[in-house]
């Protein structure tokens, strides 16, 4: 998978369904004729989850949620955006995962 990192690519994420979890939001946005076979994942985590190190923890535990579950179950044209809530720093991953899951 590669990562999304054009801010259009985000914007566009969000036209697509939405799934709220506790610790984060999912964003899953196909991709109509669109020529990328290879599906992307994008993360973010905003200033309301704390200081850098806080953010940057929070995208941690999000890539490896990714690279353990999304990565095995993404679909081609479709972009997936996880983002940080403020929960994602105290939720136990194993919850993480499950509620990933049954999303996916």
């Amino acid at each position: 998978m590669e990562t999304i990192k054009k801010r259009d690519e985000f914007i566009a994420s969000s036209k697509g369904d939405k799934f709220v979890t506790p610790s984060f939001i999912f964003l899953k946005h196909k991709l109509n004729g669109a020529n990328v076979k290879v599906p992307k994942v994008g993360y973010t985590a905003s200033k309301k989850i704390g200081g850098a190190v806080m953010r940057n923890r929070a995208k941690r535990r999000m890539r490896v949620l990714a690279k353990e579950i999304l990565f095995d179950s993404a679909k081609p044209n479709t972009n997936y955006v996880i983002i940080a809530r403020r929960k994602i720093l105290e939720y136990p991953f194993s919850q993480m995962a499950n509620d990933l899951k049954k999303i996916i």
